[in-house]
């Protein structure tokens, strides 16, 4: 979201949003009430899908999941007409979570492709890995175990290249957190080991003390697999002392679950009461029942063993209204699946129309207003397909940047009137290259022009910029002022090569600019066009 087209004291909201997420509940919620108030005020989808999304996540931190859900579900209409892609895929994703604690992986699943669906669209990588590592979570759930490790290692992938983003060694505690649950599920204990010594010399010494709880959970597991009993122990002992009381539940649940589990196996019946009855307190918070009742299963499992007959018959009642519960909140989530599919028909139907409508409106916002070109919107979107196009078959593809030698001071000397008429005219002769075919050019804003050529070999590229050269100087448009010609020239920079599967617009540009900053600072020699090909060999040619 661009805040900067909002007034300052909407811009103020949205900042103390961001800077409370997980820390004040109560200012973030205020917050985004006030910006859902302007927002239907004037009328604006992203500020309303915002303010919703942004309530529900507090929600999620504080375990409240009703209102949570209801949040998520309300932001999707308005952030899907505001084009805020970012914040579609993240409820989605959300809402994925909040599926699959309630025990419907088929629901997950839904929102989890749509939210990869979204990433894919929209070329959101740094969010689409996170939806990988829930996907994993998922198959661990239903025991599909090397699907798991698959969805862990495409979030490590991700990771790899990110050592600095923020909140790296927590992303990074759950990929190894996942992958060691996979293998340790599969009996494959030297492998688990391996991950979990990742865990402790990697991440361990720089996450948060509620962050441990899960790995110690899986420790404790690991060594109780490996019969070492003292550091089980010492595990069990650390958990037992921090408590779960800060943790957002949801994101913890199943590492409780079954380490639970193991404490009811190995009859540490202080330790389990202890812990269940604090995951107990937080899940009815949630209002989640399906949690509720997998706890419950637990607790009546430890009746049975302690003989408790009283009790386990009084929870029996209380598991048998539960699965009551449970199956009206499933039918309740169908309900809610359904709508919002419903109504995201509806908006696609209603989008169609919207986009005909703007079909003008965008083609004015790839072209640039004084020369008729494309801008450098279109250059983006068009050098995506041309990098493809030119990886894919393995054929040539320049990039050229250039600019009107000392504009600026032909600009002062002779008006801005002069000045756009110099560009107009420059610019048309650009544009004339179009007739060759397989060549793209763009305003890159004010007197820089680009140029793409596609499938041309070296010799075709530098033929045809001193074409363009000597065109422009041809024009000879009076220049009093500048410091290389008594007319308007020009200076170039180009970068040729074949792509790779890494090269992108940017890389090339950056080389062509790069060449174009070093062609300006030979000016003096007549030096106004240089290139740099695939094996980075700098080649001028000399003009005079």
């Amino acid at each position: 979201m661009d805040i900067s087209l909002y007034r300052t004291e909407v811009q103020n909201w949205i900042r103390t949003v961001y800077e409370n997420r997980g820390v004040d509940t109560e200012t973030t919620i205020k917050c985004c009430n006030e910006l859902e108030e302007y927002g239907r005020k004037i009328k604006d989808d992203g500020l309303i899908g915002f303010a919703c999304f942004s309530r529900g996540e507090a929600y999620y931190l504080t375990n409240e999941m009703r209102e949570f859900y209801r949040e998520m579900i309300s932001c999707l209409p308005p952030l899907e007409r505001a084009g805020e892609w970012g914040l579609v895929a993240q409820a989605n994703n959300m809402l994925g979570i909040m599926s699959l604690n309630r025990g419907n992986a088929p629901f997950a699943m839904d929102y989890y492709i749509k939210a990869i669906s979204i990433c894919h669209q929209h070329h959101l990588l740094d969010f689409e890995w996170v939806v990988h590592m829930n996907i994993a979570t998922l198959y661990l759930n239903i025991e599909e175990y090397q699907k798991a490790i698959h969805h862990a290692n495409r979030g490590f992938e991700y990771l790899r290249g990110h050592e600095d983003m923020p909140g790296y060694a927590e992303s990074l505690t759950v990929v190894y957190l996942d992958i060691a649950k996979a293998y340790l599920c599969i009996g494959e204990i030297g492998k688990a080991e391996e991950y979990l010594r990742k865990l402790k010399n990697e991440c361990l010494e720089q996450i948060q003390e509620t962050s441990k709880l899960p790995v110690y959970c899986l420790l404790a597991r690991f060594c109780n697999l490996s019969h070492d009993e003292v550091h089980r122990d010492e595990m069990i002992q650390k958990i037992d002392e921090i408590g779960c009381h800060e943790v957002a539940i949801m994101d913890t649940f199943d590492d409780f679950y079954d380490y639970l589990n193991m404490l009811l196996e190995i009859s540490r019946y202080k330790e389990f009461e202890h812990l269940l009855d604090e995951v107990e307190e937080i899940t009815k918070k949630t209002t989640v029942k399906y949690l509720e009742q997998k706890l419950l299963t637990l607790r009546l499992l430890y009746y049975r063993k302690m003989e408790r007959n009283d009790l386990y018959q009084k929870d029996a009642v209380h598991f048998f209204e539960l699965s009551e519960l449970l199956e009206r909140e499933n039918r309740m989530m169908i309900t809610s699946m359904i709508m919002m599919r419903n109504s995201l028909n509806d908006l696609a139907l209603i989008n169609k129309e919207v986009e005909r409508e703007n079909q003008v409106l965008h083609r004015r916002s790839e072209t640039d207003a004084l020369t008729g070109m494309n801008n450098r919107f279109k250059l983006n979107d068009y050098a995506d397909d041309a990098f493809e196009n030119a990886y894919r078959k393995k054929t040539p593809l320049a990039v050229e940047i250039l600019d009107i030698d000392y504009f600026k001071q032909y600009n002062d000397n002779y008006g801005h009137q002069a000045g756009d008429r110099c560009i107009k005219e420059v610019a048309d002769i650009i544009k004339s290259l179009k007739a060759y075919g397989g060549i793209f050019c763009a305003r890159y804003g004010g007197d820089e022009f680009v140029i793409v050529y596609e499938g041309y070999t070296e010799h075709e590229v530098l033929d045809m910029a001193a074409e363009l050269k000597r065109r422009v100087e041809e024009k000879a448009i009076n220049h009093a002022y500048s410091l290389v010609a008594d007319q308007v020239t020009i200076s170039q920079g180009i970068c040729w090569g074949v792509p790779d599967d890494v090269a992108r617009l940017f890389d090339y540009l950056h080389q062509a600019d790069l060449m174009l900053y070093r062609v300006k600072e030979e000016s003096r020699n007549g030096i106004r066009l240089g290139y740099i090909n695939e094996e980075t060999v700098l080649k001028e040619e000399n003009n005079e």
